[in-house]
């Protein structure tokens, strides 16, 4: 009884919560205002937009030109014929319209050969004939003599130096050369190098007269790289087997390669008319020798055309050649770059494939194999014969260096390795 006395005593405590009616009148008025407010912001905004249209249009528009392809013919042609208020295709017209071509008199024909044949006669300055003699018992003992060209390609204090053919030096009793003045001295072979046929002898200063010294001149060697199908090219020298004598014509061809030892060189065809038993040079128009003639590398059926070895792969052989301290380093393959493309479609690793090997060198005497494929020299990697030969000049006579190469097996190519002395030749 006195537990339900006090449950009664706290009854006021109790009371019930109910939700509050919604106002509707006061959330119409919110919605009014919030929709109130976004017009004006919507007009304010189309106001701003409209200003600055203008300036974003143009924005716009310099970012897509930005992004373009612009062609500067397209380009200049467009603003060119702004600046004159031509229409585009007003000009285009215009242009089409070939100029008037200046006419080919006989005179201006005339002083066209005659400077080209200007630049000859200056070049002549630096080539030579080089008579290799020896005495024939059968012909009474007479001496019997041949001649080919030469040319001065260096000189030091006490000596010139002329790069001529091994072939007219070669078992004969006495070497001279005539300057371009017809001064006549005699001459010491120095050098000579197998794989281009050509040879340096050595001219004593001291028997050239003052008189001489004034007209002779070194021959600039240029760049053969850069040398191109179609240009104009002249050759000196014996081009058609006989001295004296001047050829005009172009580049027929660049692209033909002949592989030799340790090497592979650029020949210069030409359709300028020739001799097998030809030698000189070949000159672009400014004078400079661009190629050496080498008619012992031209194919048997164009022997009667002009043919040279590009001058750019062969300075080196020049400089190896003039200076006695030298040796032309030798490994002794023929070989032939397999690029990506070729490995890609003959399953040949890249490197170079050794076509031949010959015999006795230092690469037969260790074991490398035709068929091989070299992969690396000296620890660089070789891809090329030209990186390959590269590599190469930087070795030494007698040095001991490590050949890297790849060998097909019955389960494919496998890795061989071979340590080369390599020898001088």
């Amino acid at each position: 009884m006195e537990q339900k006395k006090k449950e009664k005593s706290y009854e006021f405590l109790k009371e019930t919560i109910k939700e509050k009616p919604i106002d509707k009148k006061k959330i119409m008025k919110h919605i009014l205002r919030i929709l109130a407010s976004g017009g004006l912001f919507g007009l304010a905004a189309s106001a701003v937009l409209l200003l600055a249209a203008p300036e974003i249009r143009k924005n716009i528009e310099g970012k897509q030109e930005q992004s373009q392809i612009q062609f500067p013919s397209d380009t200049e042609n467009s603003e060119e014929n702004t600046k004159n208020n031509i229409p585009e295709e007003q000009s285009s017209e215009a242009g089409s319209q070939p100029a008037a071509e200046e006419e080919l008199t006989p005179e201006k024909y005339q002083k066209l050969f005659a400077d080209v044949f200007a630049t000859a006669q200056e070049a002549k300055k630096s080539m030579v004939r080089v008579r290799g003699s020896k005495n024939d018992e059968e012909w009474f003992q007479t001496p019997y003599e041949s001649e080919i060209s030469g040319l001065l390609v260096a000189e030091s204090g006490q000596e010139l130096f002329v790069l001529t053919e091994y072939r007219i030096v070669e078992n004969v009793d006495r070497i001279q050369v005539v300057f371009y003045d017809g001064t006549v001295t005699d001459a010491r072979f120095l050098k000579g190098d197998t794989n281009t046929g050509f040879a340096i002898l050595k001219v004593p200063k001291a028997g050239i007269s003052a008189e001489t010294k004034e007209v002779i001149t070194i021959a600039p060697l240029g760049e053969s790289y850069a040398v191109e199908q179609g240009k104009p090219v002249l050759a000196i020298g014996s081009p058609m087997g006989y001295s004296d004598s001047v050829g005009y014509g172009i580049i027929t061809s660049t692209c033909n390669t002949i592989s030799k030892t340790d090497a592979e060189y650029s020949l210069l065809t030409t359709d300028i008319a020739g001799s097998s038993l030809g030698s000189g040079v070949l000159l672009n128009l400014e004078g400079e020798v661009i190629g050496l003639i080498a008619q012992s590398f031209a194919r048997e059926d164009t022997q009667n055309l002009v043919t040279g070895l590009g001058v750019s792969e062969v300075k080196e052989m020049i400089q190896i050649l003039s200076d006695e301290t030298k040796d032309i380093v030798y490994l002794g393959i023929t070989g032939k770059s397999i690029t990506k493309d070729i490995s890609e479609k003959k399953g040949i690793p890249i490197g170079v494939f050794v076509e031949q090997v010959e015999v006795d060198s230092p690469a037969m005497q260790v074991g490398i194999q035709n068929g091989d494929v070299i992969i690396e020299l000296n620890g660089e990697k070789i891809e090329t014969v030209k990186g390959y030969r590269h590599q190469l000049k930087f070795c030494k006579a007698g040095q001991t260096i490590k050949v890297k190469a790849m060998r097909q097996g019955t389960e494919g190519y496998v890795e061989v390795d071979f340590d080369v002395t390599l020898q001088a030749r």
